[in-house]
């Protein structure tokens, strides 16, 4: 039998303290048949080990920001971090801001607005000041506009969401030139295609991610269980490096208040 049949990999995946920074909650009217209400996505995170979860609630992202992160917060459990949505307002600023905040989840095309200092300065500037982990898929910002940014906050830790197997390119550089930038494994999937990166770059700006509940946990976690690296690698990965980020949050929002 292979070391990397399904129940090693799980088997493996039990001792790395999974952390999983892409997980979306509650109803959704696009994707409802695969939508988690609480209770069932702790039983997928179970069935895969996932210790934690940086979780987004889909009320937040298709319909309303305000209203979701009321519903995210009703529907919080102790192993789900939230990832509150965000908009470009000084009024839900200063409302969100009364909450405990690690991290967003910003998607400017489905609530329109742009990610330009000349809309989203203050918001930006925010999140920058308090070190919080900001959220935002690939199909959300052109590679070029993740330039843009993050020469204007460059402290700013932004997380790039579903980069894509064939991201490389620009992704490397980018990587290269800003070191607040991280991306999630839930779609960099191809083959010997995250062993290579940590041999070339290191395992530090990679977080586990699974995208669930649209994507199983299993392709990622296979990804990493089978990747050539060592041990230590694999365990940052899987959550250490989520965690540090998360603490580091935490850490500048009580210099601040």
């Amino acid at each position: 039998m292979s070391k990397y049949e399904i129940t090693s990999i799980l088997s493996e995946a039990a001792d790395w303290n999974l952390f999983d920074a892409n997980v979306h909650l509650g109803p959704s009217g696009v994707h409802g048949e695969l939508s988690l209400d609480t209770t069932g996505l702790l039983g997928e995170m179970d069935r895969y080990f996932v210790k934690s979860a940086l979780v987004s609630h889909w009320t937040a992202e298709e319909y309303d920001a305000a209203v979701g992160n009321d519903a995210l917060e009703r529907d919080l459990h102790h192993r789900f971090m939230p990832a509150w949505s965000m908009v470009p307002d000084d009024d839900f600023l200063q409302t969100l801001s009364s909450r405990s905040v690690s991290a967003v989840r910003l998607t400017p095309t489905q609530h329109n607005f742009s990610l330009d200092t000349w809309c989203a300065g203050p918001m930006l500037d925010y999140l920058q000041q308090n070190a919080i982990v900001t959220l935002v898929a690939r199909s959300d910002i052109a590679w070029s506009d993740i330039a843009t940014l993050l020469e204007n906050f460059p402290r700013l830790p932004l997380v790039l969401l579903e980069t894509g197997y064939r991201s490389d390119r620009y992704l490397f550089p980018l990587l290269k030139k800003f070191p607040s930038l991280y991306f999630d494994s839930a779609t960099y999937l191809a083959h010997r295609q995250l062993e290579y990166f940590v041999e070339k770059h290191g395992p530090d700006r990679l977080l586990f991610g699974s995208r669930l509940p649209l994507f199983t946990p299993a392709a990622a976690m296979g990804v990493l269980a089978s990747a050539r690296i060592a041990d230590s690698a694999k365990q940052q990965i899987a959550g250490g490096n989520l965690r540090r980020l998360l603490n580091c949050a935490v850490a500048q929002t009580r210099v601040n208040s």
